[in-house]
């Protein structure tokens, strides 16, 4: 039979949405699918060519078919993961069993195919060979050049976890950390560039938030979980070097691969519990409860389940999974600070209104899936998603009263249908997605946040402060929401020797609805007066010094006026092409080429234009400030010109701003296997990944400029797009027939990524007198202060990862993995957190500065077994240990004018978390119970501190072993992971 392309054939309006895109695809195929390529020796008197290869999954029946090379070479492609028989028919009709084959999400697997006995009563009987496997059987995979790590499904759902977050499980790849917070906030990070940077690839579809932070929709300050856990097969983490097909991440890439219903019906029902009174009290809650604060009683529960099977066997099967969670969390308020204030004044009765409150979070995830093989050729998948969550949420955990929180919402919706089409050397995938997502937060309550403060300065001002408590209402008024569809197509071209090429193309066509307003009240930065227990604001105005016409006070007091609700609505269309081959230049090399293009052409509100009044006011002459006195004639642009800013860069007419271009990202990688039997593996690369910068800053932009007389917010108009260049060397080794082990050096930069900063200078284009850690505040005559936005960011991360991993299989009936990661990790950023806000970029001696967000040393292990305990007992563990975030020190003891930071270090992280479970078979029925133990050994894990050193002490009075007033440079604020808890988990099953 003739081969002809397969997208030809595809309906027609599937081909046509397909081509109307013209550009790049997140495919599936490669993305969450797998490869199995090799050599069929075929025995003598057999041609090894037109031998056609196919590969049956045991699960659901879906076939998958090739032919060989005239060499006798075969590449199978976009495979799901699960297991499979492999046949090799003849011309003739007779058919050869191989042995199965499990494959993994995103796996290349190496499967040669020796000379094997005929299958009984085959005509025309060939006699070929035993099927072999070069190697170690589990090693399949290793020939790979990218830096990954599969999460099996049994891991996922073994190892001990606060919340059925199925990323928890994500730090067992080297370079990756998963964290949770106190409040239960989740994130995950790799390196240097923080979470906004990762995505998260569901069935080959990304799952990337365009309007905030998290990285992917649903994730920014959510104690939810962004997918359900049920509903997850697998996923591999890749930390470096993917291929071409991943777009939209510069950070980690997580491809995950959903269940699907199989030819037998199967389900689960679980539910679990946890709550305080299984909990023990970290030392801030003792410490709380020594205060006056108790800790109230909370509660969790997450419940759900899936049912999934055939609606006709081997064509047709359904799956559906559904996760809910029920917190009732608690948090005990009761402020800092309040030893250097009086018993006077207003501190009594702030100190009356600590006190406790519970936070309730609702959270259901839906998800459902429909697989279709509708003929030898084609299949068809249809897969939707529901989520909705409802939360209320502190603006701080630790120092807002009860009253000072805001309540959200966070949901989320995604359909997508793809279409596959398998003939000879083609496959074609197509596919069209929808996604509404909705963020939420609003407050009912109408009067000012006042952040009271206590100065650490003599005379009081609020440069040299620190928090005692928040109260009043929370200023979020606002609504997010992002909606599109995206159309593609996909090509996979087997027919050159040696080669698999894929290409793809896609249109994403969204709509950014941003509205609303994040001062929606007044809010109020004011010292209490340590003599009289009194706020230098009287309820409306500031009161002390230097008090301006707008009611503020630069001493002891600073008012952020409301604004009015704006909205940004823009439409972007996502474009991009990418092209890769995967080259075996030799049985032992293999070289992995690619390039991929990606376009926006509305990023941020290109359309938008900079107010009149802003504009005039930076053209317009400037003022003597600060001391000095600009020449006769000086505009104030013109004095930020003598400081390196040219701000006619920033100032948009409404079509000034024009797309970036030139996102070109070249991928290189390679593998070697040196004995030719998957032993040992020498492999490594080079690869450029864009990335895309949130389009809440045009928001932000917009806001800021529509208040009168207000704070004055620009974004460059040639910004362009972040990105990370990324290099890695590394080696797997078999180290006995069941270890595996891996070790790799890399080099992350990431350049572009967008800051805020202040954009303020002197009639000198200086800084006149200011600390050399402070911004200039003050903008242009009769404004506040010029904030820039640009693609200044910069962070650098030198790693070593070494990896030890013992696959689980029937025999032995246990895995274990051990991830070590070292990191020398830094930003340009002067916060040193990789913040969006770098204040001060633009001062002389910035440089390179420690990340606050790795760990120099991290070590993740694993363990679990169904086998080795007796009654039948199962048993995992998890344990994590890192070495303590660098810590950012601000030292004043000099002066205020005079401050310098100091290199600090956290104490180290350390959690071992434990499970034990029991199952109870009844035939095709399994009930089990399971207990997890968090934190077993009750650590004390921390993540914020006071890290003031503080300044000169009066005169005539001591200074502490740091100097100055500070006597709590050790004492921590925030708590990095898990008190000691219990959860409890049952689980049906059938």
């Amino acid at each position: 039979m003739t081969a002809r392309r397969p997208f030809l054939h595809a309906p027609a309006w599937l081909v046509a949405l397909a081509l109307s895109a013209g550009f790049d695809a997140p495919v599936s195929a490669q993305v969450s699918r797998a490869t199995v390529r090799g050599l069929v020796n075929a025995p003598a008197g057999v041609q090894a060519g037109g031998l056609t290869i196919l590969a049956v999954n045991a699960a659901t029946g879906a076939r998958y078919r090739t032919a060989t090379r005239a060499d006798g070479r075969y590449a199978l492609v976009g495979l799901a993961p699960g297991d499979y028989t492999v046949t090799v028919v003849t011309a003739g009709g007779a058919t050869i069993r191989t042995e199965r084959i499990t494959l993994s999400v995103g796996e290349s697997a190496a499967l040669d195919l020796g000379e094997a006995p005929v299958a009984p009563g085959a005509a025309d009987a060939v006699q070929l060979g035993r099927v072999t496997v070069q190697g170690n059987a589990a090693r399949q995979g290793v020939k790979d050049s990218q830096l990954g790590t599969v999460v099996s499904q049994r891991m996922i759902e073994a190892l001990p976890q606060n919340t059925r977050n199925f990323l928890s499980a994500a730090d067992l790849a080297p370079g990756v950390a998963f964290s949770t917070d106190a409040s239960g906030l989740s994130r995950v990070q790799s390196g240097a560039q923080d979470f906004d940077h990762l995505n998260v690839f569901i069935d080959g579809v990304g799952q990337k938030n365009n309007i905030l932070r998290g990285g992917v929709s649903g994730q920014s300050d959510t104690r939810g979980n962004p997918f359900p856990q049920s509903a997850i097969s697998e996923y591999k983490v890749l930390t470096q070097n993917y291929k071409a097909e991943f777009d939209q991440v510069s950070s980690a890439a997580i491809t995950a691969v959903t269940k699907s219903g199989t030819n037998e019906f199967h389900g689960e029902v679980y539910a679990d519990r946890t709550g305080t009174n299984w909990r023990s009290m970290n030392a801030l809650e003792k410490e709380r409860e020594s205060q006056g604060v108790p800790r109230p009683s909370s509660q969790k529960y997450e419940y759900g389940g899936s049912v999934g099977g055939p609606i006709v066997k081997d064509r047709l099967h359904f799956f559906v999974a559904y996760d809910g969670k029920r917190i009732e969390d608690s948090r005990q308020i009761a402020g800092q600070n309040f030893e250097k204030l009086p018993e006077a004044g207003i501190v009594p009765s702030l100190r009356a209104r600590r006190g406790s409150q519970v936070d309730p979070f609702h959270e259901d995830l839906l998800f459902g899936k429909l697989d279709a093989q509708i003929d030898d050729e084609q299949k068809l998948t249809l897969s939707a998603r529901l989520r909705r969550e409802t939360d209320r949420i502190a603006e701080d955990r630790n120092l807002s009263l009860p009253g000072n929180d805001k309540e959200r919402r966070n949901d989320e919706t995604r359909v997508d249908l793809k279409h596959e089409w398998s003939r000879g050397d083609w496959l074609s995938e197509a596919r069209i997605g929808y996604e509404d997502y909705l963020w939420n937060p609003k407050s009912a309550a109408d009067t000012a946040l006042v952040r009271y403060k206590v100065s650490t300065a003599v005379p009081q001002v609020l440069t040299a402060s620190q928090d005692v408590i928040l109260d009043g209402g929370s200023p979020d008024a606002q609504r997010r929401q992002q909606r599109g569809v995206f159309v593609s197509e996909e090509l996979t071209y087997t027919g050159f020797d040696g080669h698999v090429i894929k290409g793809g193309a896609k249109l994403k066509a969204m709509r950014y609805d941003l509205s609303g307003t994040a001062n929606s009240v007044d809010a109020v930065d004011v010292l209490i007066d340590t003599t009289t227990g009194l706020p230098y604001w009287d309820g409306t105005d500031c009161t002390g010094t230097n008090v301006s016409n707008n009611g503020s006070s630069s001493d002891q007091c600073n008012i952020r006026r409301a604004t009015a609700p704006a909205q940004a609505r823009f439409k972007n269309r996502q474009w991009g092409l990418y092209l890769q081959d995967d080259w075996s230049v030799t049985p032992q090399l293999e070289l992995n080429l690619g390039v991929r293009w990606d376009y926006e052409d509305n990023m941020l509100n290109n359309g938008y234009a900079t107010p009149a009044d802003r504009v005039a006011a930076l053209l317009a002459a400037d003022v003597p400030r600060f001391g000095l006195t600009p020449p006769a004639g000086q505009t104030y642009a013109q004095s930020l010109a003598r400081g390196g800013i040219d701000v006619s860069q920033y100032i948009s007419s409404g079509n000034s701003r024009k797309a970036f271009k030139h996102a070109i990202a070249p991928r290189l990688g390679f593998s070697y296997d040196v004995f030719n039997n998957r032993n040992t593996v020498v492999f490594g690369g080079y690869g450029r990944s864009y990335d895309r910068t949130m389009a809440n800053h045009a928001l932000d932009e917009l806001q800021k400029n529509q208040a009168p007389g207000g704070e004055i917010w620009l974004i460059r108009n040639d910004l362009k797009m972040p990105y990370a260049d990324q290099f890695s060397i590394g080696l797997r080794q078999a180290l006995s027939a069941t270890w595996n082990g891996e070790i790799a050096l890399s080099r992350i930069e990431a350049k572009n990524q967008f800051v805020w900063f202040s954009g303020n200078r002197d009639a000198n284009g200086g800084f006149a007198q200011q600390s050399a850690l402070d911004p200039l505040w003050g903008g242009p005559d009769g404004y506040g202060q010029l904030v820039l936005g640009d693609s200044i960011g910069r962070t650098r991360t030198d790693s070593v990862f070494i990896k030890l991993d013992k696959p689980y299989n029937e025999s032995s009936g246990w895995t274990a993995t051990l991830a070590y990661t070292y990191s020398d990790a830094k930003t340009t950023n002067l916060q040193w957190n990789n913040d969006t806000f770098d204040w001060t970029y633009g001062r002389a001696g910035r440089g390179w500065n420690p990340s606050t967000l790795v760990d120099r040393h991290r070590l993740v292990g694993a363990f679990m077994t169904d086998k080795l305990l007796p009654w039948g007992l199962s048993f995992s563990a998890k344990a994590t240990y890192a070495s303590g975030f660098p810590r950012r020190l601000t030292n004043c003891l000099g002066g205020t004018a005079q401050c310098v930071l100091m290199r600090g270090d956290a104490p180290s992280y350390r959690q071992v978390d434990i499970s034990l479970g029991k199952a109870f078979k009844l035939g095709l029925h399994q009930v089990a119970l399971r207990l997890d133990v968090l934190n077993l050994f009750g650590a004390d894990n921390y993540a914020g501190f006071d890290d003031w050193v503080g300044t000169a002490p009066p005169a005539g009075q001591p200074a502490n072993r740091l100097g100055g007033d500070n006597l709590n440079l050790d004492k921590p604020n925030t708590a990095r992971g898990d008190n000691r808890a219990l959860r409890v988990v049952l689980n049906y099953k059938f």
